[in-house]
Formats: structure tokens, C-alpha cells, sequence
């Protein structure tokens, strides 16, 4: 697996490793703790607007809607024009927003300010691997992508516990301002220090002679596996923790104690896999390999948990292995999406990869829900394992063509 040079032209110096993932990780923070501060207030929200359950989970469809859907164009505006100044506005669009949801009068002006707030959100993954993919040494970017990637998974185990212990001491919408707040200092600080993150620019020309422009590069089919490599990346992320409970409930009475211990193994493990991933994809001469080697780990292990009633203890153990070994493979996969960009273009096809893992996000819900109310219990854990592979299909697609020009 081979990288992708910079052009003489496009070269920027590296800075220190802390100087820049420090700031970019705690924006990444924010994004995935905004993402997360509605639902634990939903209750709240309930009695003080009078409207349903269903009205108010709509306001996060339209959060994901929007963030997914501009996610592309967010990119391309990061290539042309540099990524600080659209990391430090997403996060002062996000903190506006929802400044506005905590003034909010009625539920009405709640559906626009999210659908805002979606696209503050949309800046993240664009800017941030744009960001340490230019400015963080070579040596190093693998370790920053998972340091990247825990700062997210923090922010989303912190927004639950935050915002229900500050709405037991003041009302949900004033809990609301202290992740505003946040934001809103992270952003100054990009903005004082913008230098330290500038990207190369595109100018809206094509980077090497015969490349596309604009949104056409992502047409490519090695980009567009990428794509479906992260849509069908949601599907053990959320198969595991929403629908494998239920199944294995139904399939082999596992009380749901039990699974719970076992998904929090399994998140568990997947946060130490992709701290360690980020050490070895910086040492990994083919991220292709750790993939695969990982992937498989984590379908086989899943798919022998959840085919037969297994003592309750190795559940756990199961599913934290298992986790481990899908998290080894986060760091190398992002390498991988660096490879196939060049620094112009990296804005765009980090967007546009990312937000597959949106559009699976939206419709493996639906999917697995339909397998349910069918009856077919049976068919969630060998389509949660089969998933794996499909993943490993999907980025020998994404691969191919830069691995048969090493």
C-alpha cells in the first residue's frame, strides 16, 4: 500500500505532534458530544414543549440529514479555501445553533436550528484530516487519526452523563450552555491560531494534470468503495449494540444483563484496538493487511458468540476481543482514505467517505428492524458477520488501484 506524495507546491512544514491534535481533537470532542446532548434531555423537552417522542427524535434526523448531505460540499469548499476558518465556523455554527435551541420559544424553531446545527457538524471530518494529514509528520499521522478517533468516542460517553447531571441542578436548556461555550472557545482559539492549520489549497483547479475538479474526483471507483467501506461500517456499530440484545433474547433467552456487559466489553476493547491501531498503522507497510487480519477477526469472533447459546461469561469475552480486533483496523483504514487523495483533494474525499457512514447509519436501522418484525431472528448475527467481509471487499476495491502501482 503505497501513499500518495505531495506536490512540491502543496508541501506544508509539520508542526508539533500536541500543538496541533490537541485543538482538532477537542473540536472532534464537541462535534460527537453536541451530537449526543438532545436525547438524554428528550423528557424534558417533552413536558416543556407538549410534543411526542417521535417529534423530538425527528430533530436528530434532521441533525444527521443535513450533516450527512454537505458533507462533500463541505470539503470541497476545504480544499479551495484552507480548513481553519471552516473548522472554527462549523464549531461557531454549532454553538450558535444551539444557543438558539436553548432560547428556542416553541418546538417550531427547533426543526431549523438543527438542520444548522447539521451543518456545523458537516465540517469536522473534512477539516480535522485535512488538518493532520498536512501538519502532523508522516511518522505520526496514524497515531493522530486514533487519538482523533477516542476524542470523539469520549465526547459521545460524556454528553449522556454531562447533561443529565447538570440538568439535575439548573434547567435543561441553561445545562445546554456549557457545552456552547466550549465550542465557541475551541473556535477562537483555531481562529487565533489559523496558521498552525493551514491546509493546501486546490484553488479550485485540478491538482495533477487529467484529475477531476470539484465534486468530480469523487466519481472515481476506488473512492466510491471507500464510501461503501464506511456505509456498511455501521452496520456492526449499530447491529451489535441496537438489534443483537433482542435477538439473541428471543433466539437463546441471554438476559439483556448480560449482552449489556457484553456490547460495553466490546466498546471497551474497541477504544484500546484503535489506541494501539494508530501505532501500527505508523509501522504497517501494507494497511490493507491489518484490515483484513482485524475484520476477520471480529466477524469470526461475533459470528461463533452469536450463532449458539455459549456460557455467559465468554460473551463478554467474545464481544471485547472482537471489538478490539475492529478497532485495530480504524486507524489504517483512514490511512488508506489519505492514500488515495492527493493534499488538494483530501477535504472532499474524507467528507464524502465519511458521510457513508451517515446514509448506513439511516437506513441499518430500518433494514434489521424489517428482519426482526418478519421473524427472521436467526438471520441478525450472520448478517452482522457477513458484514465484516463485505467491508474487507469493499476496500480491496478502494486499494487495488494504488497497491498495483507500488
Amino acid at each position: 500500500m503505497t501513499t500518495v506524495a505531495a506536490s512540491p507546491a502543496a508541501a506544508l512544514p509539520t508542526l508539533g505532534f500536541v500543538r496541533v491534535l490537541a485543538p482538532i481533537s477537542v473540536a472532534h470532542f464537541c462535534s460527537h458530544f453536541f451530537q449526543f446532548i438532545l436525547p438524554p434531555l428528550f423528557p424534558l423537552m417533552k413536558a416543556h414543549y407538549g410534543v411526542t417522542f417521535t417529534e423530538l427524535g425527528l430533530l436528530v434526523a434532521i441533525f444527521y440529514g443535513f450533516s450527512g448531505c454537505s458533507q462533500a460540499v463541505v470539503g470541497v469548499v476545504v480544499d479551495r479555501y484552507g480548513a481553519a476558518r471552516v473548522l472554527a465556523g462549523g464549531l461557531l455554527l454549532l454553538a450558535v445553533s444551539f444557543t438558539g435551541v436553548a432560547m428556542a420559544p416553541s418546538y417550531a424553531w427547533l426543526l431549523p436550528l438543527m438542520a444548522l446545527a447539521g451543518l456545523g457538524n458537516s465540517i469536522f471530518h473534512p477539516c480535522d484530516y485535512s488538518i493532520m494529514s498536512a501538519r502532523i509528520e508522516q511518522s505520526r499521522v496514524g497515531r493522530a487519526f486514533s487519538i482523533h478517533a477516542l476524542a470523539g468516542t469520549a465526547g459521545y460517553a460524556a454528553a449522556p452523563l454531562t447533561m443529565l447531571a447538570l440538568a439535575a441542578f439548573v434547567p435543561w436548556n441553561v445545562a445546554i450552555l456549557a457545552p456552547v461555550l466550549l465550542a465557541a472557545l475551541t473556535a477562537l482559539y483555531i481562529l487565533v491560531r489559523r496558521s498552525d492549520f493551514a491546509t493546501p489549497l486546490s484553488g479550485g483547479k485540478a491538482a495533477t494534470p487529467g484529475q477531476s475538479t470539484g465534486l468530480g474526483v469523487l466519481m472515481h471507483s476506488y473512492v466510491i468503495a471507500a464510501f461503501v467501506l464506511f456505509s456498511l461500517g455501521a452496520l456492526p456499530a449499530i447491529g451489535v449494540t441496537a438489534f443483537l440484545p433482542a435477538a439473541l433474547l428471543e433466539q437463546f433467552g441471554t438476559p439483556l444483563a448480560i449482552t449489556a456487559a457484553a456490547i460495553g466489553a466490546q466498546q471497551a476493547g474497541g477504544a484500546v484496538g484503535v489506541l494501539l491501531g494508530g501505532w501500527l498503522a505508523d509501522r504497517a507497510g501494507r494497511h490493507d493487511y491489518v484490515i483484513i487480519a482485524g475484520l476477520l477477526v471480529a466477524g469470526a469472533l461475533i459470528y461463533a458468540a452469536t450463532t449458539q447459546p455459549i456460557p455467559a461469561v465468554l460473551l463478554p469475552t467474545a464481544f471485547g476481543l472482537a471489538g478490539f480486533a475492529a478497532g485495530l483496523t480504524g486507524p489504517s483504514r483512514d490511512m488508506i482514505v489519505r492514500a488515495i487523495a492527493t493534499p488538494e483533494t483530501r477535504g472532499r474525499i474524507f467528507g464524502f467517505v465519511y458521510s457513508g457512514y451517515d446514509l448506513g447509519s439511516a437506513l441499518v436501522p430500518l433494514a434489521l428492524a424489517a428482519i426482526l418484525d418478519r421473524g427472521h431472528v436467526g438471520w441478525i448475527a450472520p448478517v452482522i458477520a457477513a458484514s465484516y467481509l463485505a467491508m474487507i471487499l469493499a476496500m480491496l476495491a478502494t486499494t487495488r488501484r494504488h497497491t498495483a502501482k507500488a
